[in-house]
């Protein structure tokens, strides 16, 4: 007897299996490419969500709600089903499900989003939906007042050039507490001519070299430039006239020479001034707690002349001593002598600052911020910086997104 073999029932097997890996492959490709899409929205919305739940938490409001609202404004709406949102501060557990660098920093938000995708092909190869977690931390940042400039006791906020510091003759310069810092990104930004003597903890430099190098004084080079013109500049304003009593001035607003003929002292507060302030030899001017806002003309202090200022020791404009706004970019020239004095920042962001004569070795309790600064002829003084002393400038809350 024959018996023959019969192979059309294992070509409809090869078919079906065919078929299920066709169904497999596109529900990798539509399944896995929507859930991929969803994911990526879900990130989005978790950036979003958190930048606005740190923004929120700086101004005081309801950082969580804020979050919340921005998630499902973007389709999160945290039904329990589709998709849970989580709005932490300060962050805690995240989608790896252990804790973060930021956790327990009430200065961070954390947003993590949890979202089941429907698959449409995957059922036929036993996967009903694909789960993803995303997450975002944003730092809330709130104001805080720092040092201007890094703390260096004299700047040249120039952002090119050459000589933007410049010393020549025979001078010697001293910096206690913090060093020299040149913003020019131009070679040769601190040029020094002649025999000058400069001791200071550093120079720090924004260009990639000095003319020439100062021997004996550490220099950093290449460092990151700083924005100009700055944008944390002080806002001091003046409510009425100054009042002059005596030879005692009130504070307030000064139109013409400064100090008004006869005035020896001034009282404690601001005085906005439009016109200049001359000091010339024998003339006498002392004052404590004292903001002086130079809105228009230069300064020009003489030998001979007396002088003893300090800033204000408490309040938003504490150790401000004179100010130039933007809008005035007069010169400073101080010829120092003995008789001179002060503490408190001289901040002239646009204004050349230009130091000559001789100064007692305690008379410059300073942090000196010009757009250009010159050290010349036989100045002979030392600038100490301290910080307690000088202006700290406000910075404003930030917030930026971390992870």
């Amino acid at each position: 007897m024959i018996f023959k073999k019969h192979e059309k029932g294992q070509a409809l097997i090869l078919i079906v299996l065919a078929i299920v890996g066709m169904i497999g492959l596109t529900a990798a490709a539509v399944d896995g490419g929507m859930a991929y899409s969803e994911r990526r929205q879900a990130q989005n919305t978790a950036d979003s969500a958190a930048l606005d739940a740190a923004l929120a938490l700086i101004r005081g409001g309801s950082w969580q709600s804020e979050g919340l609202a921005r998630a499902a404004s973007n389709g999160f709406d945290n039904n329990g089903t589709t998709n849970t949102v989580a709005v932490n501060n300060p962050p805690t557990t995240g989608c790896n499900g252990t804790g973060s660098p930021y956790t327990g920093n009430v200065q961070y938000v954390q947003v993590v989003i949890r979202l089941s995708t429907q698959t449409y092909f995957g059922p036929v190869v036993g996967i009903n939906e694909v789960n993803n977690c995303v997450e975002a931390i944003a730092r809330a940042k709130p104001a805080e007042t720092q040092p201007m400039v890094f703390g260096n006791a004299i700047v040249a906020l120039k952002p090119n050039g050459t000589s933007t510091f410049w010393m020549h003759g025979n001078p010697s310069m001293t910096a206690i507490g913090g060093g020299v810092f040149v913003n020019s990104s131009t070679n040769c930004g601190f040029t020094s001519n002649g025999v000058p003597d400069l001791t200071t903890p550093n120079i720090t430099m924004v260009a990639a070299d000095s003319c020439p190098t100062m021997a004996g004084v550490g220099i950093t080079y290449n460092a990151p430039q700083m924005p100009y013109p700055p944008n944390n500049l002080p806002n001091p304003v003046c409510s009425g006239n100054a009042v002059k009593n005596g030879n005692t001035l009130n504070p307030g607003t000064v139109n013409g020479s400064f100090p008004p003929s006869g005035v020896t002292v001034l009282n404690p507060g601001v005085y906005c001034v439009n016109g200049s302030f001359t000091l010339n030899g024998n003339d006498t001017l002392s004052g404590s707690e004292v903001v002086i806002v130079m809105n228009s003309g230069n300064i020009r202090w003489n030998g001979n002349g007396s002088l003893n200022l300090s800033a204000p020791t408490s309040g938003p404009f504490k150790g401000l001593l004179i100010y130039f706004p933007m809008s005035n970019s007069s010169e400073i020239r101080i010829n120092g002598t003995n008789d001179q004095s002060w503490t408190g920042t001289i901040l002239a962001p646009a204004s050349p600052i230009v130091m000559l004569g001789t100064a007692d070795s305690d008379a410059y309790h300073s942090q000196i911020i010009g757009y250009t600064v010159e050290i010349g002829g036989t100045f002979d003084g030392v600038v100490r910086y301290n910080d307690n002393e000088n202006y700290d400038a406000l910075v404003p809350p930030q917030i930026e997104l971390t992870r």
